[in-house]
This record gives C-alpha cells, sequence and structure tokens, in this order.
C-alpha cells in the first residue's frame, strides 16, 4: 500500500529529473503549474469514494489514450499541416502530458502490493506485481536473490482484496472497528525511498558522464534530429503492446498456495475453507491438496462447486451448527451424523468434481470451464473419528490456466501499430538527413 503523500513526493522527484532541461526550464518558470499538476499523483485514488479503489481509474489506458490524443495533435499540425504551435498551446500539451505521467506512475507504484486494473477496457483483470528478496544469512554476501512474479484476480475478486472496498458496516464486521490500524512497516518506503535514491543520484551520474564525451554528445544531437511525435506514439503503442499482449503471455498459468488448520475443539470449530476464482470460459482450474499434518484419523475432501453449490451447503451448516450450539436436545453425537449427511450430499451428488485427501495424495482435481463462472474450491472435513479433538494441517495448490485471446489480440495489434507508427518517421528522418547531406555534399563540389 502507497500513501498518497509517498505518490505525490515520489513522483514528483522522478518526473522533474526525467523530464528534460527545456520542460524544467519552461515550469521552472511556472512551479505553481507544476505544483499544481502534481496533485494528479493522488487522482485515480478517488475511487475509493465509490468503493472500487484500484479499479477504473487506476487503468493506464486511459492517460496513455490522452497522451497518444496530444502527440497526434502535435504529428497533425507539425507534419501535415506544417504549422508551428504556439507558446500557449506548447504549455498546455506539455502540462497534459505531464498530468498523465503522474496518471501511469500512481498505477505502476500501486502494483506492489496490488492488485490493479491496469489495462481496462482491453482486459479486466486486476494484476499484482509481487517483488521479493531472498536473503541467505549464512552467507557473507547476505543478499541472494531478487524475485519478481506477475499474479492476476478476476475484477470482484480484486474488488474484494481492497480494504477500502469496505464499507463502514463490513469495516465494523471484519475488524470489530470502523477504524483501520496498521503499522509503518506495512508500506513499501524502503523500495520507495531506494528508487528515488536510484533516480536522483546513480541515473544522473551516469547522465552526466556519459554527456561529457563527444561521441556520446554526438550521438544525443543525432537522436535530437528524429523528434517526432509519431515516434514517441510509437514506442508508447509498441510498449503497450508488448505488455498486454506477449508479455503477459496468451495463456497464462498462475499457482495459489494456502495453508490452514481445521480443527474441532469444546471452545473453537473450523471443519473447511475455501477459495473463490471467477474464470471465464475455457479457463481451467488444477486444485490440489495434501496433508501438512494429521493427528486424527478424519477424512478430509477437496472439492471443487459452483456458487450456487457453496451457498446452500454453507446455509446448511450454519443451521447446523446453529442448532447444535443451542445445547438443548442436540448432542455431540447428533451433530456429528448430520454433519455427514450434508456434507456427503454436498460432496457426492451437488458438486462440480472432488477426491479425497489422504496422506499422500497427488492427484488432484481439473476443470475446464464451458462459461463464465465462479467456482468455489473447498477443503472440507468428510467425517471426523470418535475424539471430540482433532488439528488437521492442509496445504492447497490451486493452479489457474487463464485464455487470454481478446487480450493477447489486443497486444498484438498495438504492437503492430505501434512498430508502424515507430519506424515510418526514422526511414523517413533518415532519407531525408540523407539527401541533405547529397546536396550538401553536390554544393560543394559545384563551388569548387
Amino acid at each position: 500500500m502507497t500513501l498518497t503523500t509517498t505518490h505525490i513526493g515520489l513522483e514528483s522527484i522522478f518526473v522533474w529529473v526525467m523530464m528534460g532541461k527545456k520542460n524544467r526550464k519552461i515550469f521552472r518558470e511556472k512551479l505553481w503549474l507544476f505544483t499544481l499538476l502534481t496533485l494528479f499523483a493522488f487522482f485515480p485514488d478517488l475511487d475509493y469514494i465509490f468503493y472500487i479503489h484500484r479499479t477504473y481509474l487506476h487503468s493506464i489506458i486511459w492517460p496513455i489514450a490522452i497522451i497518444l490524443g496530444v502527440l497526434g495533435w502535435l504529428s497533425f499540425k507539425k507534419l501535415i499541416k506544417k504549422e508551428t504551435v504556439g507558446v500557449r498551446a506548447d504549455l498546455i500539451c506539455r502540462s497534459i502530458i505531464i498530468a498523465s505521467v503522474f496518471l501511469i506512475l500512481h498505477s505502476f507504484l500501486d502494483l506492489n502490493p496490488g492488485p490493479v486494473l491496469l489495462f481496462y477496457p482491453f482486459d479486466n483483470r486486476l494484476y499484482e506485481w509481487n517483488v521479493s528478496m531472498v536473503w541467505d544469512l549464512d552467507s557473507i554476501f547476505i543478499f541472494k536473490e531478487l524475485k519478481f512474479n506477475w499474479t492476476s484476480l478476476s475484477f470482484n475478486e480484486g474488488i474484494e482484496h481492497s480494504l477500502f472496498n469496505l464499507t463502514p458496516q463490513q469495516r465494523i464486521d471484519y475488524f470489530g472497528a470502523e477504524f483501520v490500524e496498521l503499522f509503518i512497516r506495512d508500506f513499501p518506503i524502503h523500495l520507495l525511498v531506494v528508487l528515488g535514491w536510484f533516480i536522483v543520484f546513480p541515473v544522473m551520474s551516469l547522465i552526466q558522464l556519459v554527456r561529457r564525451y563527444d561521441k556520446p554528445q554526438n550521438f544525443f544531437k543525432t537522436l535530437k534530429k528524429f523528434k517526432n511525435p509519431l515516434l514517441a506514439s510509437g514506442i508508447i503503442l509498441l510498449t503497450l503492446g508488448l505488455t498486454l499482449g506477449p508479455g503477459f503471455g496468451l495463456n497464462r498459468i498462475e499457482d495459489r498456495v494456502y495453508t490452514r488448520d481445521l480443527s474441532f475443539s469444546e471452545e473453537t470449530a473450523n471443519f473447511g475453507f475455501y477459495q473463490k476464482y471467477e474464470l471465464d470460459k475455457n479457463d481451467a482450474l488444477n486444485f490440489n491438496a495434501i496433508f501438512a499434518g494429521n493427528n486424527s484419523a478424519c477424512e478430509i475432501a477437496a472439492v471443487l462447486a459452483t456458487e450456487e453449490q457453496f451457498t446452500n451447503v454453507d446455509e446448511s451448516l450454519s443451521d447446523l451448527f446453529e442448532q447444535y450450539n443451542n445445547k438443548t436436545i442436540y448432542d455431540y453425537n447428533w451433530l456429528v451424523s448430520n454433519y455427514k449427511v450434508i456434507v456427503e450430499t454436498f460432496i457426492m451428488i451437488n458438486s462440480l468434481d472432488y477426491y479425497f485427501i489422504t496422506q499422500n495424495t497427488t492427484e488432484g482435481i481439473t476443470y475446464t470451464l464451458d462459461e463464465k463462472m465462479t467456482i468455489y474450491a473447498v477443503i472440507t472435513l468428510f467425517d471426523w473419528d470418535s475424539s471430540v479433538d482433532f488439528n488437521i494441517e492442509t496445504q492447497t495448490v490451486s493452479t489457474l490456466h487463464i485464455k487470454r485471446t481478446l487480450e493477447f489480440s489486443f497486444g498484438l495489434s498495438f504492437a503492430v501499430i505501434g512498430a508502424v507508427a515507430f519506424v515510418f518517421p526514422i526511414v523517413d528522418t533518415t532519407l531525408k538527413l540523407k539527401k541533405k547531406k547529397e546536396e550538401t555534399e553536390s554544393e560543394s563540389i559545384e563551388e569548387k
């Protein structure tokens, strides 16, 4: 979770450093304008007002579309109409692009931890970029590796994932209080500070060092000749297309690992747990569960069920335990027998698929969807032995096979358009430079 102040502060430093000398000169004279633009770093978080935090306003497609619109207008003015853009219009264009960059950076900062609805409306899944560090405390080097992993959630799963999307009453029900207290260690402040240091010092030092030499200077001068709004549009579209398409792949495979205890005693009871997945047609779910520890002879089942099937058994079990807890006419044996009838009906009749978990179980369940569906991957106690107390540690691995046919197609389309927009001005500028060079050489020969 990134604080609003962190968004504004870090993004402001990044944009100011990276936007180039000309932009800095312009906005140094209009610092009030740049200050107002920095507030766009907070704008996407306004979606929490509607309990849809990190969704529609966090998509990078809207600001990218705005940037492409501005670049398209500049291309039309400069390349087609051959007109010079006025000072006021130039300032407005620069301001719009900078404000859009703040919106894009906001979504990128929220990716760790996410999830974020990054590519809406071309992709309805929310993505999370998990970054972790592996430490070897027995080694002199200590730091071993840096891990990067992309995971995704469906829209409704993503909505339920964020604390900001809980209504005041839901927060009271979940936390026992309307207000949520979080420790400062829960925020990725260390990563943000290191990133800020890296941008301000090593990156700028490297640029400064490179500019001292003649050949790099000539390179930068040559590069300026290729300055073209169409070229910038091509780079943006190419990057977006390669990320949305080949970057995330046509078929994504994502694992969800979950460990939980099942237990029963006179004080507490936990007879099962579930994971909820929203998947589209032709997606598949492989559900595998193993015992991490079992001190009893209880039977455990792994079950895949629809939302309706799960809701029905959940309501039946809630009614059962409510009657038992009244402690009037129902005893422990009554609870055991009735529980088994309800769960047996759910597992063997009213479920998509199931199997019983043993100590060495390795099979798992795989279910491919014929239509868009919400699937519950359930671990439930099927039957327990005569002892009242038991504790079973169970680990589940849910592997999601996600088909991204439409999203992949959008990505490839953007990449192709971007490649054409990128190559065309380079070829055009190269030919013009070559022609100009030949004309200069011809004039020089005539003078001689």
